[in-house]
């Protein structure tokens, strides 16, 4: 990953959309007919069957998320192996918290 990538982080702004695509995602599992179809389905529910139905504004907001997302993991991964930050775990990734605990600040 460039440099200039790693500069255009902005861990705000991925906690903000991290929020509000938890929020989105949910609201369209609870309401939308055609996703709750999908879910019943012998394939199931894919991430693209998601992003398809939103609005373009949102799948917008999506990549820009993503791309947030990538620039985080590079971060992470960078910091794990140079021996920074908390150690990777299976169970709670880079965070050091356990996605289980119930905190809903917490990113995906």
């Amino acid at each position: 990953m460039k440099n200039e990538d790693l500069e255009q982080w902005d861990e705000d702004r991925y906690k903000e959309l991290n929020t509000y695509f938890k929020v989105k995602i949910q609201g369209m599992i609870n309401a939308d007919p055609y996703i709750q179809e999908l879910i019943k389905q012998e394939n199931g529910l894919q991430l693209q069957d998601l992003i398809d139905r939103m609005s373009e504004r949102d799948q917008l907001l999506w990549t820009e998320f993503i791309r947030l997302d990538r620039i985080k993991l590079h971060i992470d991964m960078q910091n794990h192996l140079e021996g920074r930050g908390t150690p990777y775990s299976p169970q709670r990734g880079f965070g050091g918290v356990s996605n289980d605990s119930g905190n809903e600040d917490l990113p995906w």
